[in-house]
C-alpha cells in the first residue's frame, strides 16, 4: 500500500506539472511537482527498506535528496522580472 500511495503522489505531481506546462505555457519546474514527488519518493524509499530492498531504497533515497535540494533552490531563488 505504501508503494501505491508513493507512486500516486509522484503521478499527481507530474500531472500538475504537465497542466502548468501545457495550459499556462510555463516551462519552469514547479514546487507543485517537487513536493509530491519528494514525498512520494520518500514513501517508496521507506517501503523499499521495510522489504529489505536496499539497492532500490538507496536509489529512491537519492531521488528524495535531489528533489529536496531542487525544492529548496526553487523556494529560495529570487523571482526575476
Amino acid at each position: 500500500m505504501i508503494f501505491l500511495i508513493g507512486l500516486a503522489l509522484i503521478v499527481i505531481g507530474w500531472i500538475l506539472q504537465l497542466y502548468r506546462t501545457l495550459a499556462k505555457k510555463d516551462r519552469q519546474l514547479s514546487i507543485v511537482l517537487l513536493l509530491p514527488y519528494a514525498v512520494g519518493c520518500a514513501l517508496l524509499t521507506s517501503g523499499n527498506f521495510l522489504q529489505m530492498d536496499v539497492a532500490t531504497g538507496v536509489l529512491n533515497a537519492l531521488c528524495v535528496v535531489l528533489g529536496v535540494i531542487l525544492l529548496a533552490v526553487l523556494m529560495t531563488r529570487k523571482k526575476t522580472a
